[in-house]
Parts: C-alpha cells; sequence; structure tokens
C-alpha cells in the first residue's frame, strides 16, 4: 500500500538547520491525542502519523527539532545519533492505562499507524540511502522511554514488538535490510551530498534514475563513479528568440557546436535536461552555456 505525504511543511520554531540524515528515529506522541505541529520550545519532529495512519511534514529533511538531546537529563546510549543527523517520526498514540507515565504498560499504537510508519520509514530509507540499522528507537539514543509500546514491548493490543517493525522496514524491494551491503547512490558529485536523489540496492534502478536527470552519476560506497547519466545535456536552438528547437540534443559540447557553423544557432543547457514550453512565446532556457 502507498501513502500519501500530507505537507505541512513550515520553518516556523525550527531551532536549527543542517541535519545530515544519517539515521531515522520512531517516537510516540506521548500524550493520548494527534498532532504535527512543533513545540514552541522547537521540540518535536520532522514527519507525524495519526491513528488512521495520516502522514504530516511539518519540517523539512535540512530541520534540526529538538527530538532526540538529552535534554540535559537523559543519558546519551548511542555513540553517534544525535538532533544534527537523524530524521525523527511521531506515532500518535493511545493509552488504557495512566497515561501521564510512560512506565505504563498500556500504550498503544493503531495498526494503521503502524503500517504507515513502516512505508514512511522505508521510503525515507530509499530516499536518503539510509539502512535498517540506522533506524533507531528514540530509546536506542538516550535512555528515555519513547516509543513506549516499542520499548515495553508486550504487545499491547495492536502494538507490534520492535523486532516486528524492523522485520517490516527489511522487507524485500529497494531497501536495504543491513548496512553491509552496497547501495548505488545517484548525486552530482560525491562530495555533494545533498545532491543525492536516490539510493539504490541494484545497479539497474540506479542508472534507470540517473538517466532521468542530466549531470547525475552513480556512485557506490566507496565514492567511486559507476555510471553517468545518458541524459543528452545540450541542445541547439535558432538565435531568433521565441522559437522552438528545429535541431536534435548532442552528447557533448563538441557535438553540439556542430550547429553553430552557419552562424544562426547557439547552444543552451536545460536544467536537468528539460526546456520549459512558456505559453505564447516558445521554449525558455534556463542556462546559457555559449551564445554564437
Amino acid at each position: 500500500m502507498s501513502y500519501k505525504i500530507t505537507n505541512a511543511i513550515s520553518s516556523s520554531r525550527v531551532p536549527a538547520w543542517g541535519n545530515k540524515k544519517k539515521y531515522i528515529a520512531v517516537h510516540y506522541l506521548g500524550v493520548v491525542g494527534q498532532a504535527h505541529d512543533l513545540a514552541s520550545d522547537g521540540c518535536g519532529a520532522h514527519f507525524y502519523i495519526y491513528w488512521d495512519g495520516t502522514i504530516y511534514q511539518r519540517c523539512s529533511l535540512d530541520a534540526v527539532p529538538w527530538a532526540v538531546g538529552t535534554a540535559g537529563y537523559y543519558t546519551q546510549k548511542h555513540p553517534e545519533a544525535n538532533n544534527y543527523n537523524t530524521i525523527s517520526i511521531e506515532m500518535c498514540c493511545k493509552c488504557d492505562g495512566n497515561a501521564a507515565l510512560a512506565s505504563d504498560p498500556k500504550w498503544y499504537f493503531t495498526k494503521e499507524t503502524q503500517e504507515a510508519c513502516v512505508w514512511l520509514v522505508r521510503h525515507l530509507m530509499g530516499q536518503l540511502g539510509i539502512a535498517a540499522d540506522h533506524v533507531l528507537r528514540h530509546y536506542d539514543i538516550v535512555n528515555k522511554v519513547c516509543p513506549a509500546p516499542y520499548v515495553h514491548n508486550n504487545s499491547y493490543r495492536t502494538s507490534w514488538k520492535w523486532d516486528e517493525f524492523k522485520k517490516k522496514i527489511a522487507g524485500s524491494g529497494d531497501i536495504l535490510p543491513t548496512s553491509t551491503k552496497p547501495w548505488y547512490r545517484v548525486r552530482k558529485t560525491w562530495k555533494n551530498a545533498s545532491s543525492q536523489i536516490g539510493a539504490f540496492k541494484t545497479m539497474k534502478k540506479a542508472k534507470q534514475c540517473a538517466d532521468q536527470h542530466a549531470g547525475y552519476h552513480v556512485y557506490n560506497d566507496a565514492g567511486k563513479k559507476m555510471y553517468t547519466s545518458a541524459k543528452l545535456p545540450y541542445k541547439v536552438r535558432p538565435k531568433t528568440e521565441n522559437v522552438p528547437i528545429r535541431t536534435g540534443p548532442a552528447k557533448t559540447y563538441s557535438a553540439a557546436r556542430t550547429f553553430l557553423q552557419s552562424g544562426k544557432y547557439e547552444i543552451v543547457e536545460e536544467k536537468n535536461g528539460f526546456g520549459k514550453l512558456k505559453s505564447g512565446v516558445g521554449w525558455v532556457y534556463l542556462k546559457k552555456v555559449e551564445r554564437v
């Protein structure tokens, strides 16, 4: 089943920016209810999942909400995961006992919330190149009982155990179950990690992704370039403004230059390999390489 992520992104109340996106942390809301906003002090998460499985994205992935830190009184358990390298997901929850206590054993998640969370985690793993062993409970990062149903692990009502959740996110498809196997990452350059548009278990899938975007390459985990986009980045058009392309694309700059001999053409490099058609005035190109 596929889910829609409802866009509720806002920079309001975001305390910091520059998330490195190396880990995913799963939380519970901690109260019986449903909400998807940051607190006034910046505490919260990137995503919120309601009882019926509705997913809200409150923060951009570059945001750093206060989500997994020690807050001055918890003890750091994980050697690396922190607010600045972790994407957080809040699962709305229910409780048949004392909702004022995280220690109460009667906290639980609905089936719909958990299934949506599995989908979202797998989606983020593929998008960001995060392996299943980098998907953590808040409790795995600091000694906070969060998410309570997955810390108690008592399968109360509809709640799964944490091991069940982890098995579900490591299922079939393009999601890699452990970080010991290679990923194929699609980026502009290896050093420009923020340009990454996908990470895949198979080279075939990575190539398909790269071929949709001019100027992108496939890299292995060691940073070695394994494949270059086959998208043709250069096109030639008449110099007259607002006239559609009449000649074909060329993969190399030198090949494109062959169209310039008459002096009537110019080379343009289109953003992501595509021109933008503006109604009534023809093709509009976003970056000129040379004007003859």
